[in-house]
């Protein structure tokens, strides 16, 4: 079994149930259960991972360690820590560089073995739509055609997301039950979790007062950071990117947006608004201000997380471009 990981994509699903397969065969490996650590690259830096990693555990038979944010390590020495570990692993130690977006920097991936890199892209809007149906299946539920519709049209798009609603989803109802799409408008959309990808849509319908009316709601109900809530947020803008670069070369919207895996029609109408609202060189300058951000939030930890998150909504719904975020 290879000692370092990278994985990375928008299927949060698929990529979360590859990582509990890869800590359930350390544990076969191991005849034991491994020590299990989550750390963030914005908070642990490089050589308290590494030290981590290659001090022994005294009671567990081995670690087994996630390091979400991988793909932010950009400084060349922590580049070549990663590097120069890769190559000499610790026994009994699994890492697993976790991106928030598609992968690691190049170096590291280069350092890694080919079938220990892995990028999970969103199912299509077909593969989703038989995803739902076979979790109710596996219920004893069934649910109609328009209620499979609605789930997907208010659902973030990956397989973790729709996991967790349609769980909640199937405690409301008796085996044998069919879900009908009012269900879905009593159980779902009115109790929806605000999120980035929530968060970037109301930026392209909306107005300034409902972007920070849901940024408020994310910032009061989530267990993540700022770092992670920007990271999604980025994800859309540079995926708004490729789209406008893609009909620069004359492919036609609907294509252009199926190549990216932009398929539901809750998602193709907001993409629709986001490139008439940012047009190619305000996207750009927005990604750039939107990665400026992200070294401002770790810098600062959570001090002052909500003001810096409150600016970079006004600069991309009011200004439309970046804003100076100054000294806190």
């Amino acid at each position: 079994m290879e000692a370092v990981f990278a994985v990375g994509g928008p299927e949060l699903g698929r990529r979360n149930d590859f990582i509990r397969q890869l800590k359930a065969r350390c544990a076969a490996e191991w005849q034991g259960e491994p020590e299990e650590h989550r750390l963030y690259a914005y908070e642990t830096p490089v050589p308290v991972l590494l030290d981590l990693l290659k001090n022994g555990s005294l009671f567990s038979a081995g670690k087994f360690v996630q390091y979400l944010g991988a793909d932010q390590l950009k400084a060349k020495a922590d580049v070549q820590a990663i590097v120069d570990y890769a190559g000499k692993p610790a026994a009994q130690a699994v890492l697993v560089l976790v991106a928030d977006g598609l992968g690691v920097d190049k170096a590291i991936e280069a350092a890694i073995p080919k079938d220990a890199k892995k990028v999970f892209w969103e199912l299509s809007a077909g593969e989703m739509g038989r995803w739902v149906r076979d979790y109710f299946t596996s219920q004893g539920l069934s649910a109609d055609e328009e209620a499979v519709d609605a789930i997907l049209d208010l659902v973030e798009s990956n397989t973790e997301a729709l996991k967790t609603d349609c769980s909640r989803l199937a405690l409301f109802f008796p085996r044998g039950s069919r879900i009908s799409a009012d269900d879905i408008e009593r159980y779902i959309a009115h109790n929806r979790a605000e999120d980035a990808f929530s968060l970037f849509d109301r930026m392209a319908a909306d107005g300034f007062e409902k972007s920070l009316e849901t940024l408020s709601a994310i910032l009061a109900d989530r267990e993540g950071s700022g770092v992670g809530l920007l990271a999604g947020i980025l994800w859309s803008f540079r995926r708004l990117s490729s789209l406008h670069a893609a009909l620069a070369e004359g492919t036609p919207f609907d294509q252009a947006a199926r190549n990216l895996r932009i398929t539901r029609r809750s998602a193709l109408a907001s993409y629709d608004l986001a490139r008439r609202r940012w047009p190619a060189p305000a996207c750009d300058r927005l990604v750039a201000f939107g990665v400026e951000t992200d070294s401002r939030l770790r810098s600062m930890g959570q001090a002052h997380e909500r003001v810096v998150l409150e600016l970079f909504v006004y600069a991309c719904v009011v200004v439309r471009g970046p804003v100076r975020l100054g000294k806190f």
